[in-house]
């Protein structure tokens, strides 16, 4: 081989080499550019997230609150009830116990 083709071959192998170390650099900007951004995209995701079930939570919390009530003053209106029929029987009630000690008594 001649010097000239020797020197050409070198040439050439360096062009390559600096392409090579272009090409790695710029792979390895792209590559943390790829995982800055799938940081930023999972931190985005995790806050939506925890918006969403944050706002389910309120709401789960505000009907269970709304169905408390709700059950709280069924269960009073039917205690109500109850005392009703109760003391509406009461003078019945009385009456029988009474003379139920009188018939024991005799």
């Amino acid at each position: 081989m001649s010097n000239q083709s020797i020197a050409t071959i070198r040439q050439t192998e360096e062009q390559a080499a600096v392409l090579r170390r272009v090409a790695e650099e710029k792979a390895a900007e792209m590559r943390a550019k790829v995982k800055a951004e799938g940081e930023a995209h999972i931190a985005e995701v995790k806050h939506n997230t925890e918006a969403l079930l944050a706002a389910e939570l309120r709401t789960m919390r505000e009907r269970a609150a709304a169905l408390e009530a709700k059950k709280k003053q069924e269960a009073i209106a039917e205690a109500a009830a109850l005392e009703e029929s109760a003391r509406g029987r009461l003078e019945e009630a009385a009456s029988m116990i009474v003379w139920e000690i009188i018939e024991q008594c005799q």
